[in-house]
């Protein structure tokens, strides 16, 4: 469904994109921000209605996901030309979509027949080149031209994984990749040791810590 293959239009895409670029704050479209008389004065203006809908530390997990889209995925080709940090999504079915933001900014592309037959292309190069235009000339413009890195909120930890079994790398496993996970989250497994950690002399003798330890305990608070 996220990735455009349920009925859903671009206004709709759009809002569902915001928890993602608004770290889990859902911002509902709006087509006039303000009205104002021939002299100047503001008539009438809208306040976008906010609500909280993710926790946070999931929103930045997901927008890290999908910045790796951009850099190894689907839309690498995005990634080659459009070099401020972005994160986006790549979809096709009978049409082509791309939904992709910066920290100021918001561009979801839909590319289809107004019937429903099939295109025949995929969002990466349907959609995607169309997104990565507008978004170069978007930059170009003061008021999006300073496109910040997304930063991760309290609560959430990059891990090193091992690129073989996928679980948390240590000194015996070098060749790793970084993910971020939810504190608390954190697998206990390692590459070296898969069953979890193992149990010392005393706990094997006592029968002590026979239930594997699924997660790493808490190390932070989140806000």
């Amino acid at each position: 469904m996220a990735i455009g293959a349920s009925g859903y239009n671009a206004l709709n895409m759009a809002e569902a994109y915001t928890v993602f670029s608004n770290g889990g704050v859902r911002v509902a479209p709006r087509f006039i921000r303000s009205i104002e008389a021939r002299g100047g004065d503001t008539l009438e203006s809208v306040t976008p209605e906010r609500t909280n809908v993710l926790d946070p530390r999931v929103a930045y997990i997901v927008t890290d996901m999908l910045e790796s889209v951009l850099n190894e995925g689907t839309a690498a080709a995005v990634g080659a030309r459009f070099n401020s940090p972005a994160a986006g999504k790549t979809g096709s079915s009978h049409d082509a979509w791309f939904a992709g933001y910066t920290s100021n900014l918001l561009c979801i592309v839909w590319v289809g027949n107004d019937d429903y037959t099939d295109i025949k292309m995929e969002g990466a190069h349907a959609a995607a080149p169309i997104w990565t235009e507008f978004m170069l000339r978007a930059r170009k413009l003061r008021r999006y031209s300073e496109m910040k890195p997304f930063t991760p909120p309290a609560g959430v930890l990059p891990v090193a994984i091992d690129k073989a079994s996928n679980l948390p790398a240590d000194g015996t496993c070098p060749d790793d990749y970084q993910v971020y996970f939810s504190d608390g989250t954190i697998p206990a497994a390692t590459c070296d040791h898969p069953e979890g950690p193992s149990r010392n002399i005393f706990q094997k003798i006592f029968g002590i810590g026979a239930h594997r330890e699924l997660v790493m305990k808490t190390v932070t608070q989140p806000n």
